[in-house]
């Protein structure tokens, strides 16, 4: 069995990466003609850096998303891309999809399944979808070429569970051959979890992204600016935008407090210290960033319950202010 991965950005290559390690075959969907070229030109192969090693990973297969002659059935598909891109970029191939296939989801942020099931399976049966909480910290420093700060010793690293759609209630306990595959692997760290249980995790991921992203992006710095010496004014930004999250989902997050979120904030802000944000990174290359799915979520949802989510709504609009002024 192929599994094909959408999205060749950091967490995409390092997925493909470790799948292909553990001689996992592994087709990778591309964008275009220009990136199947430029994949060529990299001999199909991906290079990646972790603790100080750096392996060149061959054996790789690929074709273009929009390839229409190209109609085989995918029974497995990763999807990496950013939450933005997600609908865009799986439309092309959703015909090649059926209630037999499974997807897992790879996104910062909140909102992807829903817009999917909403899009694309209004009223049709639609894959398995299973939405991965990923911990692991992955800079793309060129086409094909990244490194992984950390999350290969964190055992709740990468945390997977079952999307709730009510005509697949009966199949939730069923393990699909891309999940067992991937909890399989040691160095992913990954496991299979309850959904109420993958939800939570999901809510103090959007918490820490939308607190370290949204501060490292403004002062276009790798995450441990936001803390470096202290930072008085990056922490005391991080923690506005902590507590209004906390007050959007006080009910979603049972037993936690804003000192208790916050205390997860500063730890992984600490942890992937070295890393570049994903939101960052999109701004250095001129790129749309995934902020509606982060802070543009919690504003989303604070407007919905009648919550004041005035600074979550200020990171917003100064990352969009950045994406206006790109050439």
């Amino acid at each position: 069995m192929s599994i094909h991965i959408l999205g060749t950005g950091a967490i995409g290559c390092h997925i493909a990466s470790v799948l292909r390690l553990n001689r996992i075959p592994v087709t990778l969907l591309l964008r275009s003609q220009s990136r199947l070229r430029e994949f060529d030109k990299c001999r199909n192969s991906i290079a990646y850096r972790s603790q100080g090693q750096i392996d060149i990973i061959p054996g790789f297969e690929a074709s273009v998303v929009g390839d229409t002659t190209d109609q085989t059935p995918i029974q497995s598909l990763i999807v990496a891309t950013k939450g933005h891109h997600t609908l865009k970029a799986l439309t092309p191939v959703a015909s090649r999809l059926s209630a037999n296939s499974t997807i897992l989801l790879l996104q910062n942020g909140m909102g992807v399944a829903e817009e999917l099931l909403e899009n694309l399976w209004p009223d049709t049966t639609p894959p398995a979808i299973f939405v991965g909480v990923n911990r692991h910290a992955v800079e793309r420093m060129g086409p094909y070429d990244i490194t992984h700060h950390s999350g290969y010793a964190d055992p709740d690293a990468l945390s997977i569970g079952r999307f709730p759609v009510n005509n697949t209630a009966a199949q939730q306990k069923e393990q699909p051959e891309l999940i067992a595959k991937i909890t399989a692997i040691r160095k992913l760290n990954a496991a299979q979890l309850p959904w109420p249980i993958v939800l939570v995790k999901m809510y103090k991921k959007l918490v820490a992204n939308a607190c370290i992203n949204s501060v490292a992006s403004v002062l276009m710095y790798k995450n441990i600016g936001n803390i470096k010496n202290g930072n008085p004014g990056g922490i005391a930004m991080m923690r506005a935008i902590c507590q209004e999250a906390h007050d959007v989902f006080r009910d979603d997050l049972p037993g936690e407090t804003v000192d208790s979120l916050m205390d997860m904030v500063l730890a992984i802000n600490q942890q992937a210290g070295e890393n570049i944000c994903s939101t960052l990174q999109d701004i250095r290359l001129k790129n749309l960033t995934e902020i509606d799915y982060l802070n543009g979520y919690i504003c989303k949802k604070g407007r919905e319950r009648g919550i004041d989510v005035r600074y979550n709504q200020a990171m917003v609009n100064i990352i969009h202010a950045k994406e206006a002024l790109y050439d």
